[in-house]
């Protein structure tokens, strides 16, 4: 493990920011930031939540899709220490309105993509004290980069413990509204410490989320990605192609897919005249995957394949099963280690 975990994730960001400087921190499209610029943004962030008299342990959401603006979002709050709720961009209008009233999130980040969802129900968010939109532009709301830098780039250094909740995320189940699911410090520190004892995420190297911020899976590969020092290559939404050319093109090295994504792959028609060879580490999970699958997929990507079995209430993945040392014959994943604790 590279990084050295602080007290706090966003005392363990701060930490990585100044280590890995100079280093590419995020690309998303034709942006990129290095470590020393998300720490400003996120700065910025800060004090742009802070001049909305938000207190600590206020909820802040972000409908949108995955964005570089996640990660810079997530870092400011942890600074004020506020908590970011991510809605699940596939939820309906009625969804997204429960899960804003049920969290009484007070700033809303939104792009263009669901500024109608938005205008049907502001109405009934009496709560949301300001709504700033991401890559677009809306008659009525702030856009993003004009609210971010019209704060000051001072990190307000607020004291934080390992028992402040840091992410909202909601899980559905197959009856009633989501849960929202709590997740501090201490959680992610349990999660972060195991997996990165097992998994290699090394300082600098290229890794893709591509999974949405919104599941517990993007936010935790991305978070991973930020405290190891990677240069972590962030895409909207899953996209097959799209991802085929940039494991390619960017020489990813480390990625999370889950089986389905995997499946789509394979049947790409790019997919066997990819070149996989700076492909380490996969990591998969969230649902059962075919035999035949993964085995196809160990053949054509030739890298280590690391399997993980947990919940969004355990902080991710809590099993994780390391396809390569199984012998062919064993078929139930060995429990290998647990990464959550009870609290």
């Amino acid at each position: 493990m590279d990084i050295q975990l602080q007290e706090s994730l966003a005392e363990s960001l701060r930490w990585r920011c100044k280590e890995s400087a100079s280093d590419t921190a995020i690309k998303f499209l034709d942006r990129e930031q290095t470590y020393s610029q998300l720490d400003s943004n996120a700065n910025h962030i800060a004090q742009g939540l802070l001049n909305l008299d938000i207190k600590p342990d206020s909820r802040i959401a972000y409908l949108a899709k995955n964005t570089d603006y996640f990660f810079e979002i997530f870092y400011g709050a942890l600074k004020a220490k506020a908590v970011v709720v991510g809605v699940n961009w596939r939820l309906a209008a009625e969804e997204v309105s429960y899960v804003l009233e049920d969290s009484k999130s007070e700033i809303l980040f939104v792009s263009p993509d669901f500024f109608n969802i938005i205008d049907e129900i502001e109405e009934r968010l009496p709560f949301i004290k300001k709504i700033v939109c991401l890559d677009g532009e809306h008659k009525d709301w702030i856009n993003y980069l004009t609210w971010k830098n019209s704060s000051e780039d001072i990190d307000p250094q607020l004291p934080t413990n390992e028992n402040d909740d840091v992410v909202q995320l909601y899980t559905s189940g197959t009856t009633g509204n989501p849960k929202g699911v709590q997740l501090t410090n201490k959680n992610f520190y349990a999660a972060t410490d195991n997996t990165l004892g097992i998994i290699p995420f090394p300082s600098g190297s290229k890794a893709m989320v591509c999974m949405p911020v919104y599941h517990v899976a993007g936010t935790n590969f991305g978070i991973w990605g930020l405290l190891q020092g990677c240069n972590n290559i962030i895409i909207p939404e899953v996209d097959p192609g799209l991802i085929l050319d940039l494991v390619e093109s960017e020489k990813i090295e480390l990625t999370l897919w889950v089986p389905a994504v995997i499946l789509f792959l394979l049947q790409h028609p790019n997919a066997e005249k990819t070149d996989f060879s700076s492909l380490k580490v996969v990591v998969y999970g969230a649902s059962p995957i075919a035999e035949d699958t993964l085995t196809k997929a160990i053949n054509l990507m030739k890298c280590g394949f690391y399997q993980v079995y947990g919940l969004t209430e355990t902080t991710g993945g809590n099993y994780l099963f390391d396809f390569r040392r199984s012998r062919p014959e064993e078929r139930q994943a060995k429990i290998l280690w647990e990464s959550f604790t009870w609290s």
